[in-house]
C-alpha cells in the first residue's frame, strides 16, 4: 500500500512539473513564434547605445521601415556589429510574420528567463518521470532483489568514516560554485564600476538632450528609472545616439534642449557617465534594489569564502594535532 501511495505522490509531481514545463514552453512559442521564423535582413536606419547607471552599456539598432523612416523598437547587436555597421547597412535576423524582425540577441535576452524557467522544470520533470517508473512496484520488487542487502551493508560501514570528508567536499564544492555564480553575475556591474572610477582613457562632452523619459513606480521592490535620449560628436567627429539612464536628481535638473556634461570611454564611447556627481546622486545610485542585489550577492560571497578558508586552516591544524599525538 505504501509503494503505491509512493508511485502515486511521484507521478502526481511529474505530471505538475510536466505541465508547468509545457505552459512555459507554450508561453514562450507565443511570444516568440520561433516555428514561423526565417532569416531575414533589414536595413540598419540608426545605431543607439543604452547605458544604465549601474552595468556596461548595451548596442541596438533601429531598422529602415517601409516608408523610410527608423522604426521605434530597438534590436540589439553585439559591440562589434555597432563598431562595423553603418546606417544603410544590412543586419541579419529572422521575421516572424510580414512585419515582424527581431536579430538573434533580441531573441535571446529577451527570452533568457523563459529559457532558464524551461530548462529547470524540464529537468526536474526528466528527474521524476525517472523516478516515478524507478517506484512502480513491480521494477522496485525486481530492484530489490538484485540487490545484494549485507555487501552494501558491509560497504556502508566499511566507508561511513570516508563518506564524511566526501560530503564536506562536495558540500563546499556546491557552495563555491555559487559563488562563482554569484560572482559572474556581479561581472558587468564590477567593470562598470572600474571603468567608471578610472580616470584614465576618457573624453568630456557635451551632449544634447533630444528626449526624456521617465517611469515612476511605487512597488516596493522595483526601481523608477530616469533617462534622456541624447546626441553628441566623439574625438573622431562621429555622431554617437544613446539613452543614458540618470539619477531623479540629474533627471529634475536637466530638460529636453539643454546640455548634459558627459565623459565617455575613448574605446568605447557609448560608455557614457555624467560630469559633475553630487552626494545626492550617489545617494540615489546606492538606494536602489539593483545595488542591494550585488551588495547582497557580494555579502554571501565574501561570507562563503571566509568560512571556507576558516573551514581549511581548521582542518590543518586539526590534522597538525593529530600527528602530534600520533607521534607521542
Amino acid at each position: 500500500m505504501e509503494t503505491v501511495k509512493e508511485f502515486a505522490g511521484m507521478a502526481a509531481g511529474t505530471l505538475f512539473f510536466i505541465l508547468l514545463t509545457w505552459a512555459l514552453t507554450s508561453s514562450y512559442l507565443e511570444e516568440y513564434d520561433l516555428t514561423s521564423a526565417k532569416p531575414a535582413t533589414a536595413s540598419v536606419a540608426a545605431k543607439v547605445g543604452t547605458k544604465s547607471l549601474l552595468r556596461p552599456p548595451a548596442f541596438f539598432v533601429k531598422i529602415r521601415q517601409d516608408d523610410g523612416s527608423p522604426s521605434e523598437e530597438l534590436h540589439r547587436i553585439s559591440r562589434s556589429q555597432m563598431e562595423k555597421l553603418s546606417i544603410g547597412d544590412p543586419v541579419s535576423g529572422y521575421a516572424t510574420g510580414p512585419t515582424g524582425f527581431s536579430t538573434i540577441r533580441t531573441i535571446v535576452y529577451d527570452s533568457i528567463f523563459y529559457m532558464i524557467g524551461i530548462f529547470i522544470f524540464g529537468f526536474i520533470s526528466l528527474c521524476c518521470l525517472f523516478a516515478t517508473i524507478l517506484s512502480i512496484p513491480a521494477i522496485d520488487q525486481a530492484e530489490q532483489r538484485s540487490s545484494h542487502k549485507r555487501a552494501v551493508k558491509k560497504k556502508r560501514e566499511r566507508r561511513k568514516k570516508k563518506k564524511k570528508p566526501k560530503r564536506t567536499r562536495s558540500g563546499w564544492g556546491l557552495a563555491l560554485g555559487c559563488v562563482a555564480f554569484f560572482l559572474l553575475v556581479t561581472l558587468p556591474f564590477l567593470s562598470n564600476l572600474v571603468h567608471s572610477a578610472l580616470p584614465a582613457g576618457k573624453n568630456s562632452a557635451e551632449a544634447l538632450i533630444i528626449n526624456e523619459d521617465s517611469y515612476v513606480t511605487y512597488r516596493k521592490h522595483e526601481d523608477s528609472s530616469y533617462r534622456f535620449n541624447i546626441v553628441f560628436d566623439d574625438e573622431d567627429g562621429e555622431t554617437i545616439l544613446a539613452i543614458k539612464d540618470v539619477t531623479p536628481n540629474t533627471y529634475r535638473n536637466y530638460s529636453i534642449g539643454d546640455s548634459l556634461p558627459i565623459e565617455y570611454q575613448t574605446s568605447n564611447p557609448y560608455n557614457i557617465h555624467v560630469r559633475g556627481t553630487t552626494l545626492t546622486d550617489i545617494q540615489q545610485m546606492l538606494l536602489t534594489w539593483e545595488m542591494f542585489l550585488y551588495a547582497a550577492l557580494f555579502a554571501v560571497s565574501g561570507f562563503v569564502i571566509w568560512a571556507y578558508v576558516n573551514s581549511r586552516k581548521n582542518g590543518r591544524r586539526d590534522s597538525r594535532k593529530g600527528d602530534r599525538f600520533a607521534s607521542r
